[in-house]
């Protein structure tokens, strides 16, 4: 699993564990944008000769920002380099506020979100956690 590998020993021979519970919101966040299919997370790559990053692996830190209502991009940054959930979901990058804000604000992003959402109703129904007609 994506959050029991992140281990260290200092040279003392301390050993720190790094690692998140499996029923840790971050956990289960990134099973849900895992559980999507690869066709609705992703788009064609840029040209632009810059690195990318994984469309999947933004849509975590932003749910994730968001569930714990952070909303900023300077905040979301922010959170990337203090908060050990967050380095985990974005795999020790380190992502500027310029980088998440044009992310979430792409024509790509929002269809993306869009998706999840379907997605994520349609597994709350087969799962009987929801009804058809459930209005949110």
């Amino acid at each position: 699993m994506l959050f029991n590998h992140h281990k260290k020993t200092i040279e003392s021979g301390l050993k720190l564990d790094f690692s998140i519970p499996a029923k840790h919101i971050a956990s289960v966040i990134s099973e849900f944008v895992d559980s999507i299919p690869n066709e609705v997370i992703l788009e064609t790559t840029s040209n632009t000769g810059r690195p990318a990053y994984h469309p999947a692996m933004m849509l975590k830190i932003l749910l994730f920002a968001y569930f714990r209502r952070v909303f900023s991009g300077r905040k979301i940054e922010r959170m990337l380099e203090e908060n050990l959930p967050m380095m985990i979901l974005a795999d020790n990058r380190k992502i500027s506020y310029h980088t998440i804000n044009n992310f979430r604000s792409s024509d790509h992003a929002n269809k993306v979100i869009k998706q999840c959402f379907v997605y994520f109703t349609s597994l709350l129904e087969d799962e009987g956690l929801i009804r058809e007609n459930a209005v949110f």
